[in-house]
């Protein structure tokens, strides 16, 4: 686990516990309380709790992913759609052209209502009109980029991540640990049968972003980032209230699946595009995003705050 992500972090005790619900989690999956606790610490503690929703972060309960995952496919094709045709509008090919091939219109208006949720496909906010920026200037890295947007805007995909970012590569996952952690962070809150619809789509979405590998019997596997989905998850951990070395170590860069120094060559890279600039010595590390993000897509919204 340290080697995968560059961050060390206690276990709860081998012994199995269980949940609420009845889920069984092993020490294998959970991560013990510590300053990364990803349940609870995707933000700061001085991060503004209406700054951050100001600018797209979600902190309602409820979501997409009660009933979906975050829908990839259907994200690829609209963005694809999108490059090759004129005078074109997100609610027109979905509604009118069906472009996602959904059987209804009730369905084709769902659809467009929950890619918005996720994406803002049709009315961004600031950090899911540059999700779609870097999206359209990058050939690789479009899962990562779609599951951060995702985490984002999905709290309770974010109370998934403990039991797959702590699970280190080749570990059996499935629905049953993730429904672990998110009753452990939800105790009584959802039904058996909630909780296990709820889990099953998360692990969907980190299939679809590379985080895990097979239709049924999952495995832990490595995500493969760009240089623009880690400068897009320094951006958000850094909007999060996080800097320096906390931002390298912050659950938004370890979704990135890469070790620190991994990270620092990724967000050189992204230094080299005028995403970001990074500053790295002596023990120091200096990490500004906010500013040349929003200068290089023009989302001044970003640099407001």
């Amino acid at each position: 686990m340290a080697a995968m992500f560059g961050v060390v972090v206690s276990r709860w005790p081998a012994r199995c516990r269980t949940g609420k619900n009845g889920f069984t989690v092993t020490g294998a999956l959970m991560l013990e309380r510590t300053e990364n606790q990803l349940a609870n610490d995707w933000f700061a503690a001085e991060a503004d709790a209406g700054e951050c929703k100001l600018i797209g972060f979600r902190h309602e309960p409820g979501g997409v992913h009660l009933s979906k995952t975050m829908m990839f496919d259907e994200l690829s094709t609209i963005m694809r759609a999108s490059e090759v045709q004129n005078n074109w509008t997100v609610a027109r090919a979905i509604l009118d052209d069906n472009v996602l091939g959904k059987p209804t219109g009730s369905a084709r208006k769902l659809a467009l209502s929950r890619l918005n949720t996720l994406f803002g496909v049709v009315d961004p906010l600031p950090i899911q009109s540059v999700m779609l920026q870097l999206w359209r200037r990058s050939a690789t890295g479009h899962p990562l980029l779609a599951q951060l947007c995702a985490l984002a805007r999905e709290p309770l995909l974010r109370d998934s991540a403990v039991a797959i970012l702590a699970a280190p590569e080749g570990t059996a996952l499935r629905w049953p640990d993730l429904a672990a952690a998110l009753d452990e962070r939800h105790p009584a809150r959802y039904s058996s049968k909630m909780l296990k619809s709820l889990a099953q789509n998360c692990a969907s979405s980190w299939t679809q972003s590379g985080h895990l590998r097979s239709k049924v019997a999952k495995r832990r596997s490595r995500a493969e980032p760009s240089a623009e989905a880690a400068a897009y998850a320094a951006l958000l951990g850094s909007l999060a209230g996080f800097g320096g070395p906390a931002l390298l170590a912050s659950p938004w860069m370890r979704v990135l699946d890469r070790s620190e120094q991994d990270m620092i060559s990724l967000l050189r890279r992204a230094e080299a595009q005028g995403l970001l600039q990074i500053r790295v010595g002596g023990g120091v590390v200096q990490i500004d995003v906010v500013r040349p993000m929003a200068e290089f897509t023009g989302v001044t919204a970003l640099a407001n705050g």
